[in-house]
């Protein structure tokens, strides 16, 4: 594994090897070649020189940091989804550009990085409420190496620029709905059975995402093979709601509905057309995930539910299918993860009577 990002790596032989660039080959892939060394501080002294020396026969970089990051985003501007291209777009201009300013590329220095990193955590918020989450400083800091590595295959820039880190992210931990609480969600949806209550059941019982049932049509719903077909999201841009392919490859995906769920869907079609939304009944457009939002937090209070956000139903069919011996891999396939890592890390919260029977079974104690 490398040092500090410096590229330098301890051999299986008990040497230190350091590479570094040192040109381009004809398609413009890097070139690079290796120094080695008895430990890792000689390894990079004996890099320094030969860096220094690569850096200088490239022309020295003309770019200011507006020109970089705006260049920057229009080359992902095809690359991307609107979505992330809008994300991207909203950390340059409200936090990336009016922090390093007009500068020019070259004059900055990791020191000067780490520095704006540090800021942001500190107090970064525009409303200057203190700093900005570890999450959106790490977004930033993954945009700020990934243009000045662009600006790097063609100028010469300091070759510890992109030597600084994003903070950690603590993510607050899931919660998710008990089996007393996910049975009077239940029995609350069917009793003021709508196509809201039908949003809240499939995102409990098929762990959707809120875009992906903003989204779904009913033509998405096959009711003679049982299944359900997630091939969109809606999501809110600056332009307004829009729809666009899921969240990754692996979010497009064919999830099996038990006889139940299909039976209490097909009650609430009514007479809407086949590429009708269908919590809207109209061709043209999805309903809000805000709305939905809005109204689910409605729905838990008027019903005596604690208040939670909606992708604590996702959360918590997962959980629950995990608790009744769900294979991971089947598990992550449904969720539309590209990971089985993912589900594990983020969406599986064993509950306390879980941990409890779980300690009983592995005891060596007699009962």
């Amino acid at each position: 594994m490398a040092r500090k990002g410096e590229n330098i790596y301890k051999r299986r032989d008990g040497r230190w090897e350091g590479r570094y660039l040192c040109g381009r080959k004809p398609d413009g892939r890097a070139r690079y070649a290796s120094v080695y060394g008895k430990s890792y501080t000689e390894v990079r002294e004996r890099l320094r020189p030969l860096r220094a020396a690569e850096a200088a026969k490239l022309p020295r970089c003309p770019l200011t940091v507006p020109a970089l990051f705006l260049g920057w985003l229009e080359a992902k501007r095809s690359q991307i989804k609107p979505s992330s291209f809008a994300r991207y777009e909203m950390l340059v201009r409200r936090h990336i550009l009016p922090a390093l300013g007009a500068a020019q590329v070259r004059t900055l220095t990791a020191q000067k990085l780490r520095g704006f990193v540090d800021g942001l955590l500190r107090d970064g918020r525009l409303d200057g409420r203190g700093g900005l989450s570890p999450k959106t400083v790490g977004d930033i800091a993954a945009v700020c190496k990934s243009a000045l590595r662009l600006a790097r295959r063609q100028y010469a820039l300091a070759p510890d620029l992109l030597e600084f880190s994003a903070p950690p992210v603590r993510r607050r931990p899931a919660e998710v709905l008990s089996e007393q609480e996910s049975a009077q969600l239940t029995r609350a949806a069917l009793a003021g059975w709508d196509l809201q209550s039908a949003a809240y059941l499939l995102c409990l019982n098929t762990g959707l995402r809120l875009g992906e049932v903003c989204a779904l049509k009913w033509s998405d719903l096959d009711l003679a093979g049982g299944v359900l077909r997630v091939s969109r999201t809606a999501i809110r841009l600056k332009g307004g709601l829009t729809v666009q392919t899921p969240k990754t490859a692996a979010s497009a995906r064919t999830i099996p509905l038990t006889a139940q769920m299909l039976s209490l869907l097909a009650q609430r079609r009514g007479g809407a057309a086949a590429d009708a939304y269908l919590l809207t009944g109209r061709t043209d457009r999805p309903m809000e995930p805000r709305t939905v939002q809005y109204r689910f937090h409605r729905f838990l209070r008027q019903n005596g539910l604690k208040d939670r956000n909606f992708h604590t139903l996702r959360h918590s069919f997962a959980t629950r299918c995990m608790a009744c011996g769900a294979d991971a891999k089947l598990l992550s396939e449904i969720l539309g993860h590209s990971s089985v890592r993912t589900t594990l890390q983020l969406y599986v919260h064993p509950s306390l009577a879980q941990k409890r029977a779980c300690l009983a079974a592995a005891s060596t104690l007699a009962a």
